[in-house]
């Protein structure tokens, strides 16, 4: 197991390092179209590749199982989520709007609690507490530097903890490639009806060939992740996304020059912490809670 644990979080890193990738590509991209233009192009190619990878499997494309209201549910999240970090994502720093984008694990254990009933103890609220915390050092809203553009990556977080309650509810017959393949036709349909509020942006059509790299990156970064959490522990591995954190800031700041605050990395560190924090306290859970059905 501990093998597969390091090939797992080999994975996880490849596949975060690709989708920080996709990011900065993003915000490049950020000067020439409009948001929806970008979820619609960049959509329509991962669809391409989705459909191109379930023919190649022998697998149905179009499956009626696919349409339950769960699955559906999840990928309007998605397309909310989307929407909201990539509108956060054109007026921040990267850094930050990926920062407060992992900030969802703290969003997570509070909805799960709440609408649930999950039980909290002590030590868990006090972790979440402090993940809260990490979020207020980054955006601080007291400042009159304040950039409200804050709230878009923060409101990700918040539809990204509820898409993943909401995967509890998508049937297990529903394979994992067809859950994604819904939630890129999904957001794609989504980019198509913002561009008629937006508009379609014309641009040379050199912006366009960044549009295939991004679809590449995001499928290998996807297979990738899959693969990583199946072969390996999830409390093992899972500390290993924040490497995503640490390359936005590497990259914003080789790129755009955006060098981050101390008090914007000390948030940052909070919330990596606060949220390898909670995955060991699940591992703890879900231990305890094997030990309990085993022994009645």
């Amino acid at each position: 197991m501990q093998n597969n644990n390091l090939k797992a979080a080999l994975l996880v890193v490849v596949a975060m390092s690709m989708i920080t990738t996709n990011d900065a590509i993003v915000k490049h991209l950020t000067q020439a179209f409009g948001i929806g233009q970008i979820m619609f192009i960049r959509g329509l190619l991962v669809c391409v590749i989705f459909a191109g990878f379930l023919l190649v499997s022998k697998k149905p494309v179009i499956s009626k199982r696919a349409f339950h209201r769960w699955n559906i549910i999840r990928g309007i999240l998605e397309l909310g989520a989307t929407f909201a970090f990539l509108t956060g994502l054109s007026m921040l720093p990267l850094a930050t709007a990926s920062a407060l984008g992992f900030s969802s694990p703290i969003f997570l254990a509070v909805l799960a609690a709440i609408l649930l009933d999950e039980k909290v103890g002590w030590a868990r609220w006090l972790v979440i507490i402090s993940g809260f915390v990490g979020v207020l050092m980054i955006t601080n809203p007291f400042s009159e530097e304040m950039n409200w553009a804050v709230i878009f990556p923060v409101i990700c977080a918040i539809l990204v903890a509820l898409r993943d309650l909401a995967i509890r509810y998508v049937p297990d017959d529903i394979p994992s490639m067809q859950v994604a393949f819904t939630n890129a036709w999904i957001v794609m349909i989504g980019g198509g009806m913002l561009t008629i509020y937006q508009g379609w942006g014309v641009v040379e059509s050199d912006w366009y060939l960044w549009f295939p790299v991004l679809a590449a990156i995001i499928f290998c970064g996807y297979i990738s992740y899959i693969v990583g959490t199946r072969m390996g522990e999830l409390s093992f591995i899972g500390p290993f996304k924040y490497t995503s954190v640490v390359l936005a800031i590497i990259i914003g700041y080789l790129v755009w020059g955006e060098a981050p605050t101390m008090l914007m990395l000390t948030g940052a560190a909070v919330i990596i912490l606060s949220g390898i924090a909670l995955l060991a306290g699940e591992k703890r859970r879900l231990r305890r809670k094997l030990q309990t059905t085993t022994l009645s």
